[in-house]
């Protein structure tokens, strides 16, 4: 846990946000930005995190069991009102129920994130809308080539892995469905939305299903825009979506194929430095703003060695999410987060190449 941070005075509790995560940074970072004092509780307190919150409290895990000690400490010590979370914490539905009981909540509520998880209600209910998706089943195809087994609960693709024993009874089986990996970030009020862009993502290997980056990259025809607009108007208006989300898809050169929603701020937030999305989060509305043509990208920098964080470090101001000092960081976990800009996707994916090659070399 962090010192607490020396200020003037205490602030009101509606300045105050609590944020809860996996990796808190990029929230903090964004609460900071709309001129609310961010505290943070999350699994890694980097040390860029514990520059920008006022506190933070790290954590084993976002479990019921773990996140109401980290809450009462945060509360002995602070009057916080509002809540955002992000990537982690939907997967943990008793957690963010035993928040809402102690916070407002931004973003969506606990009953649509059991909606979601209830992948045979939901893929029914896809059905319905006319929502197309790689073919899903609950018991074991009779030939497992092409076939994937997914948790009903992962974040980032963790979890997904390709069909070589029996799902449990917490996951299920879903075809492999060959194409380019993109996302659609959107805010909505409940009702209605908008559209914020759209994006080509990656993977860290082409058997290892985790996240690894994400680049602006408006890569389908119009036509599949439109049918992906009409997608996320179906499911915002059936499931009444708040705040900042997207919609994962793949293209296979023909059609878009629906993959996951995420209902809390994406990592493709950080690629629009330009826009005020954190009160679109609050308000389910695009703040009226001039969206540059710079082309952003991130990517994650995963081990391909052990190493162990030593000080001195001189981190780029292009990296992001520094681990702590001293810790030891094993073989394809997260290094940190790197960004890169430039006027084509060519040149800011090249770029991107050049910091992972630098990050990957200062930490020897």
């Amino acid at each position: 846990m962090s010192k607490p941070r020396k200020t003037s005075g205490l602030k009101s509790a509606l300045q105050r946000v609590l944020v809860i995560a996996n990796s808190g940074r990029m929230l903090a970072n964004a609460a900071r930005s709309a001129g609310y004092m961010p505290l943070v509780i999350d699994l890694f307190a980097d040390q860029d995190t514990e520059v920008i919150a006022e506190q933070v409290w790290q954590v084993k895990n976002l479990s019921l069991g773990v996140i109401p000690g980290a809450v009462e400490s945060c509360l002995l010590s602070y009057k916080v009102q509002w809540l955002i979370y992000g990537s982690g914490l939907e997967i943990h539905p008793e957690t963010l129920e035993y928040l809402s009981g102690r916070f407002s909540v931004m973003g969506n509520d606990v009953s649509v994130i059991k909606h979601l998880n209830a992948k045979k209600t939901f893929f029914k209910q896809l059905d319905t809308l006319g929502i197309r998706y790689p073919e899903v089943q609950f018991h074991p195809p009779e030939n497992s080539v092409g076939w994937l087994i997914k948790p009903v609960n992962h974040v980032g693709g963790l979890g997904i892995r390709s069909c070589d024993r029996q799902a449990l009874n917490d996951e299920y089986y879903q075809k492999f469905c060959q194409g380019k990996a993109g996302s659609a970030l959107f805010c909505s009020d409940g009702e209605q939305f908008e559209l914020i862009g759209f994006h080509r993502q990656w993977t860290l290997a082409q058997d290892d299903f985790a996240f690894a980056g994400i680049i602006r990259d408006e890569f389908l025809p119009e036509e599949q825009q439109k049918s992906l607009g009409k997608w996320i108007k179906k499911l915002v208006s059936f499931y009444h979506l708040k705040g900042l989300a997207s919609l994962d898809f793949i293209y296979d050169g023909t059609s878009c194929y629906f993959l996951e929603i995420n209902p809390r701020p994406p990592a493709s937030m950080m690629l629009y430095p330009e826009l005020d999305l954190l009160s679109a989060h609050l308000t389910g509305q695009k703040i009226e703003a001039e969206q540059d043509k710079i082309i952003r990208a991130l990517q994650i920098v995963y081990a391909k060695q052990p190493c162990k964080i030593q000080p001195g470090i001189e981190w780029p101001e292009w990296s992001f999410d520094r681990p702590k000092l001293k810790s030891c960081i094993q073989v394809g976990q997260p290094i940190c987060s790197i960004m890169a800009r430039g006027k084509t996707d060519q040149q800011t994916l090249a770029e991107l190449k050049v910091r992972e090659i630098q990050i990957e070399n200062i930490i020897k």
